[in-house]
Formats: structure tokens, sequence, C-alpha cells
């Protein structure tokens, strides 16, 4: 049995006909087997056997069988085949696991490995994994793996249509600007955003709980399909909103959601647009800034103190990070990213750079606020208010 890969808890290796049994465990489970439309027959495990055994003889890789080291167990396979998309053929990082052993990081350990191999050994530029749309726990394994959505194509099996994410990861990181992954990620951005980030239904209704009473106007900051408006509209339903976002299939999406209410929306950077003197009541942002510099935030809040009227409040909810290590090694990873792709430090490029909620407080409190405080935290999920 030829071993492939090694992680702190698992050996990856090839299957053998002897796997059999540990395989049908996993293939014939009607709840493991979901995304398939239901559990396979001894027919179809042993043709899916003997596909992965073609596969190593003529790829040279294929779904490999994930062993746990503390029991020696066959635990799931994972591993990289040749799939197509859209008539595209593409290597593809796969998993199912023993429903028995979900929810250890198992899924994520190996593929995180699958996903290493493939560059460094195969020396792939690009890797992809596809993912039934309401696969959520697969979705989230691709995600931690480091990949984003791509697109969203439609698969057939057993006469069903079922709707996939194709993700991928590039070497070296490939990073996009701005509005062009919000574009990207603007068909599945609701859904992905309610599944992956913790604490942001939570952080949505108490949003609401900080924005003052009798607000007549309001600006909201990267408000993408203006998720946090719902919650705004129940209780300010009279509100007159100004959106500012970069991607405007977003903001048609945001458009066509509130087609009743009074927004006026935005397709630029919020960075270099000019919001007035003293026009606002409140103004918001919301998963948003984490992508910016501190020199970019601060002079950003500047512009929020400035366009806020005399008494007025900013509310903003991010992600947030605990350590200035943790702060630190994200803005090298950024840096390093920037540099292999001789991208300019002014340019605006996505990439996950947040800060700690003791450096977010200065910045706003630096740029003119009166007052700055933490109201709230859930997970990574920050709100934190200031009050001109």
């Amino acid at each position: 049995m030829k071993i492939i890969l090694e992680t702190p808890r698992l050996f990856l290796r090839e299957m053998t006909q002897d796997d059999y049994h540990a395989l049908a465990s996993i293939l014939q489970d009607e709840q493991t087997m979901y995304a398939y439309e239901g559990a396979f027959n001894e027919e179809e495990t042993q043709a899916w056997l003997d596909k992965q055994l073609t596969r190593y003889r003529d790829d040279g890789f294929g779904l490999w069988a994930v062993i746990l080291k503390s029991n020696g167990e066959m635990i799931g396979q994972t591993g990289i085949s040749w799939q197509d998309v859209d008539g595209e053929i593409v290597p593809e990082i796969g998993y199912l696991f023993n429903r028995s052993y979900w929810h250890n990081g198992y899924a994520t350990e190996a593929a995180m490995a699958c996903k290493d191999f493939a560059f460094r050994t195969l020396g792939f530029k690009e890797i992809f994994s596809i993912v039934r749309s309401t696969n959520i726990p697969s979705k989230d394994v691709a995600i931690r793996n480091g990949m984003i959505i791509r697109k969203r194509i439609i698969r057939s099996f057993r006469g069903v249509n079922m709707p996939h994410f194709v993700l991928s990861a590039t070497n070296p990181p490939r990073l996009l600007k701005m509005e062009d992954f919000f574009d990207i990620q603007a068909p599945t951005y609701d859904e992905y955003m309610r599944d992956n980030v913790a604490g942001l239904i939570d952080g949505y209704a108490e949003l609401v709980k900080h924005i003052p009473n009798g607000i007549e106007t309001l600006l909201d900051l990267g408000c993408g399909t203006g998720l946090e408006l719902e919650e705004i509209f129940k209780v300010f339903p009279s509100v007159r909103v100004t959106g500012i976002d970069l991607s405007q299939i977003m903001l048609n999406t945001l458009s066509d959601k509130y087609s009743g209410k009074n927004i006026k929306l935005i397709c630029t950077s919020y960075l270099n647009h000019d919001f007035g003197i003293e026009q606002y009541d409140c103004v918001i942002s919301f998963e948003t800034l984490h992508h910016l510099t501190h020199v970019q935030k601060t002079e950003l809040y500047r512009y929020v103190v400035k366009a806020l009227k005399p008494g007025g409040r900013y509310v903003e909810g991010d992600y947030m990070v605990e350590t200035q290590e943790q702060e630190d090694e994200l803005f090298a990873q950024k840096a390093a990213c920037y540099a292999a792709q001789n991208i300019k430090d002014s340019d605006l490029y996505h990439f996950d750079t947040p800060c700690t909620v003791d450096n977010q407080i200065k910045m706003l409190l630096s740029a003119g606020f009166a007052t700055v405080k933490k109201v709230w935290r859930s997970g990574n999920t920050t709100i934190i208010v200031g009050q001109k």
C-alpha cells in the first residue's frame, strides 16, 4: 500500500480491494451520500473503487484512503481527480468521510495536505473543489482550504439537476480586484455570509439597537446586497438610505430587494467619494472595512465625522482579531501577495486584514470622534459605536 501524504493525525494512501468494506460504509450511508441523491449499491461502490485504481495507474493520483493514525482505520477518502467544469478539465480536491468521524476537522486537514501536494508536487497553478450548493459543511471545508467561489454550475446525477459551487485556490494566491471579487461572489453572497460568518445574523439584530431613534438619513458604506438593511427597515421603515459599493451587480440585487424603499445607490469606492458635510444622522458599515490599512481607515473615518450631523453616530460591525500578532501576520501575508502580483499598496485587492478592537478604537478617536466604545462581540464579529 503506497502512502502518499502524512498530516499530524492522518495518513493518505492508495486504496486497494481490501478497502472495499471501509469504503462501502461511506458510500452506502444515506446521510453521507445525500449530495449524490442517495446511497450507492454494491455495484456502484465497486465501480467507484475501480475508478480510483484506474486513476492511480493512469493519472498518478485519485481519491486516497484517509487513515487515522490513532487507530489505523480508514475513516474517509480525500484526493485529487480530473473533473469537467463547463467543458474545461480541471484538477479537483474531493472528500467523503465516514459519518462517525465528522466534525473533527479531518476533512480540512486532509484537503489542505492535498492542496499543498497539488501545488508543490504536481505543479498545478490552480486547484478546485466542486460542491453541491446545499452541502454547507463541504463548502466550508473548501473555504477553510483557502478557496473562493468562482462560479455556480449545474450538474446532473441520477436524473436530478443539482446546483454546484465551483471554488478554487491558486499558487501563488491570485488576489482579485475588490470589485471583481464581489461581482463573482454576488450570486451566492447572501447564502455564504449567513452560513459562514460567525455572529453575522445576531450582529444585524444588534446593529439596529445602536442606530439612534428618529433618524431620517442613513449612509451605508459597502452596502453590498443590503443584508443589514433588512433589520434596519423593520425598525426604521421610512429612513432615507444612501448606499455605496464597488459592485454594481450587488447594488442591483439590493435595489430589487428594496424597490419600495427610499434608497440612493452609488457604485464607487467609498474611499474616493465625497460624503458631504453634516448630511447624515447615522453612518453604518458592516463586514466591509477589514480589507483596509490603518491609514485608509483613519482617513475614511475623518470623512465620516464630517458627513455626520452634530451628535450623529457611526456604527461599525466588522471582523476583528484578538491579538496584535494575528493582525501583524495577516498584514504581512497581504504584503507578500501584493509583492508577488506587483500590486501597488494604494490599489484595492481582496485580502482580509482585520485589526484588533483596540486599534479600531484608536483610529476612530484619532479621526475625531468624541467617544468610541465596543458594544458587542460574537465570534470575530464585533460592533463599535462612535459618537460625534
